[in-house]
This record gives C-alpha cells, sequence and structure tokens, in this order.
C-alpha cells in the first residue's frame, strides 16, 4: 500500500511538473532582416506561437506558402507542415543542438533558440527575420482541445533529400 501511494505522489508530481510551463499565445509582427525583395514573399507577416508549456505549435501567416511549425520543449526535433502544389508535406527538422531561449512569459520553440528578451531572430533557409512581439495572452492548461498540438493526419513524412528530389522532378516535368 504504501508503495502504491508512493507512486501515486510521484506521478501527481511528474504530471504537475509537466503542466507547470508557462500556457499561452503571442502574436508577432515579422520584419525581414538581411533580405532582398525577391525573398519578401518567402517571409510571413505575422507569426503566432501557442503553448501549454509542453507542446508548441508556430502559425506562419501573410504568404501563399504559409506553414505550420509543430513540437515539443526538449525535443530533439521538429515538424514544419506546408503544402506545395498539391502536395500536403511533413518537413522533420533536428532542434539546433545548445540551449533553448526563454523570454519573460515562457520557453520559446527550439528553431528560435537564439532569441533574448531584446529580440528574436528566425534563421529560415535563406532568409532572417525579426519577430516584433504584438501581443501576449495565457491560455489554462486546460484552455486547449485535446489535439491542439498533435501532428494532423494527411501530411506526408519526407526529410530535405526527398523534397529536394520532388522539387527536381516538378521541375523536369515543367520541361
Amino acid at each position: 500500500m504504501k508503495f502504491l501511494l508512493t507512486v501515486m505522489a510521484l506521478t501527481g508530481i511528474a504530471f504537475a511538473n509537466a503542466q507547470s510551463g508557462w500556457s499561452g499565445e503571442a502574436i508577432f509582427d515579422v520584419n525581414p532582416v538581411e533580405a532582398s525583395e525577391s525573398q519578401w514573399d518567402y517571409i510571413p507577416h505575422t507569426i503566432t506561437y501557442q503553448t501549454d508549456g509542453e507542446h508548441w505549435r508556430v502559425l506562419e501567416q501573410g504568404t501563399s506558402f504559409e506553414r505550420i511549425w509543430i513540437g515539443n520543449h526538449g525535443a530533439s526535433d521538429y515538424h514544419i507542415l506546408f503544402h506545395f502544389l498539391g502536395h500536403a508535406i511533413e518537413l522533420e527538422e533536428p532542434c539546433p543542438p545548445g540551449r533553448t531561449a526563454a523570454l519573460e512569459w515562457g520557453a520559446v520553440p527550439c528553431p528560435w533558440s537564439d532569441a533574448s528578451s531584446e529580440e528574436i531572430r528566425v534563421k529560415d533557409g535563406p532568409v532572417q527575420y525579426a519577430l516584433l512581439q504584438r501581443s501576449v495572452r495565457s491560455i489554462p492548461h486546460a484552455g486547449w482541445s485535446r489535439n491542439h498540438f498533435d501532428l494532423p493526419s494527411g501530411y506526408e513524412p519526407i526529410d530535405k533529400p526527398g523534397l529536394a528530389a520532388l522539387l527536381q522532378s516538378l521541375g523536369q516535368t515543367r520541361d
């Protein structure tokens, strides 16, 4: 009986610790940095960051190439979801090694690991942009739907070499 109570107490503590991170949403305006005008259509106008303290989700808005980034704090990789010429693509990316940055309201997703309290800069392929915080609001852990941070179905998992092959095959069919 004592063992069962100990296990239940440890499980409760582990669950409480998993739920203890900041839960909420931050909205950012995007400011291109060191990007030529020809690259601006690749850069989103607005980014919405959502987290329940354990999982995170980033929604890009403002381009024809909108993406959803999904991951878990402390994980070794994350997923970028997007639609490209009729294909629903799920690209898995490794988290950069090193520290995970935190802002006054909580941890940031691993692709933003170089963030500081003064500025968040994102390097995304050939472009770099700064995120300017527009608003932040807390959302209770119970305020998220059960599958809000899950990977949606219907996306094709693909790695960078597979994506390059897809792009090459699309280029060949146009010739």
